[in-house]
């Protein structure tokens, strides 16, 4: 609704069912359906929204630009695409979008972006069309768009209207001279800008590097479940963004800002293709794992330092075994925490126990030594019934003086009475056998 007297200006399809309509007062509505939920109209909401929008037409036309004046409305400019002006390929691709989204989305094709905005509204009210490309045949049609859509001041309309003036066509046949006299430029402005008369210049529309999405709740929330809608929403739209764009992220930024307390997180996932539902996933046992102990009104999402992504060539044979793999990575991430899953890289050091480290997953390299185990033990355990004699494969390891830790050792295969091979060695200077690791 808007303005302090109460005015409808969208409509869901039940209350649409129930006989309101947009521009009807909200006591009338209220009084009709007393269960109607109402919300005042955020003007900086729409144009978030709207931005979400142009990021996805950026994808199809190299200029977006935002008519204010409509409520708001994007224009895009198709005249370079050939493929788009053909047939209704752009109002397909949009509803395309629209359906992915949900939301309900009018869309108008014309060759003045004024034209455009007022087709969508236009038909939306009844109009049998919302394409006109050729103007030749948008010489005929702008005329018969009603005065009523015009973004003209209230008081210009109620005159223009008082004059008997219903569709553009009555508005142009007036005296041009006579009419500035009477109301002043403004509604004849409208009117070449809308014909395409005189051009309509705009800015063009940019965006921060990183795309984010907000997204307000109608009730505060308190409990992780809660947030489910709306974080998989935000996550279809950023996905389907950057999917558009043909990029793709590796680190999210959730934000969940109450009215005194706001919490924030990032999430780090190798596969920057990681679906939707893994994504809500993996946030939900990181959320879970904390106590949410204040009220949240506002979600916001962020995907950060998007890259470049052409796509994944998919292979004949195990298709999705290493997508499934990294999968469950990720989640034993966010279930047991960072530090506790880690991959394994080689060092460059002769002595096994200093000869690897800990890395993030994905991040070990280097080739393992296929004479060592890849099993070792933390901390080497001595052997009460030792060999008699070593085998006659030794592999010797002396040094270590540099930094404290001299070791003279030789390392050799020893298979267990119980089955196991074991990785032994017998320190040479106290005479004592260990077991360092185990092949199987």
């Amino acid at each position: 609704m808007q303005g302090s007297a109460g005015t409808l200006l969208q409509v869901n399809a039940t209350a649409l069912q129930a006989g309101l309509r947009t521009g009807m007062t909200t006591a009338r509505a209220l009084a009709m359906l007393p269960e109607l939920q109402l919300c005042t109209r955020d003007p900086a909401a729409e144009v978030q929204a709207l931005s979400h929008w142009a990021r996805l037409l950026y994808s199809l036309a190299p200029r977006v630009v935002l008519l204010e004046e409509m409520s708001p409305a994007l224009a895009v400019d198709i005249s370079g695409n050939t493929r788009l002006r053909q047939d209704d390929t752009l109002l397909q691709v949009v509803a395309a979008w629209a359906a992915a989204t949900r939301l309900s989305v009018r869309t108008g094709v014309a060759p003045t972006p004024l034209g455009a905005a007022l087709l969508a509204q236009w038909q939306g009210a009844g109009s049998r069309s919302g394409s006109c490309l050729e103007p030749t045949d948008w010489a005929l049609l702008w005329p018969q768009i009603p005065i009523t859509l015009l973004p003209c001041a209230v008081a210009t309309r109620a005159a223009l209207l008082a004059l008997g003036v219903r569709h553009c066509a009555q508005l142009q046949a007036l005296d041009r001279a006579d009419l500035v006299r009477r109301l002043g430029p403004e509604s004849l402005h409208v009117l070449d800008r809308l014909s395409g008369r005189i051009d309509d210049p705009r800015p063009a529309l940019s965006f921060p590097v990183d795309p984010e999405v907000s997204i307000p709740l109608y009730d505060e929330i308190r409990h992780w479940e809660g947030l489910r809608f709306a974080l998989h929403r935000a996550l279809q739209d950023l996905q389907l963004l950057l999917r558009t764009q043909a990029q793709a992220s590796r680190s999210w930024l959730l934000q969940l800002q109450g009215r005194e307390r706001q919490w924030s997180s990032t999430l780090e996932v190798r596969d920057p293709t990681t679906n939707v539902e893994t994504l809500l996933t993996l946030w939900q046992w990181r959320l879970q794992q904390q106590p949410l102990d204040f009220a949240v009104h506002t979600l916001h999402l962020q995907a950060l330092a998007p890259q470049h992504w052409p796509g994944r060539q998919a292979t004949w044979w195990q298709d999705g075994v290493e997508e499934a793999r990294w999968q469950l990575v990720e989640q034993l991430r966010q279930r047991l925490g960072d530090v506790a899953v880690h991959a394994v890289a080689g060092v460059a050091d002769h002595r096994p126990d200093y000869a690897w480290q800990k890395v993030p997953p994905g991040a070990g390299q280097g080739e393992a030594n296929a004479a060592r185990p890849l099993w070792l033990l933390a901390q080497a355990l001595p052997l009460h019934a030792p060999p008699l004699l070593p085998p006659a494969q030794v592999e010797r390891i002396e040094g270590g003086w540099w930094d404290g830790q001299d070791q003279s050792r030789d390392y050799f295969r020893w298979r267990h009475p119980g089955g196991a091979l074991c990785w032994v060695y017998r320190d040479r200077r106290q005479g004592c056998f260990y077991v360092q690791g185990y092949f199987a």
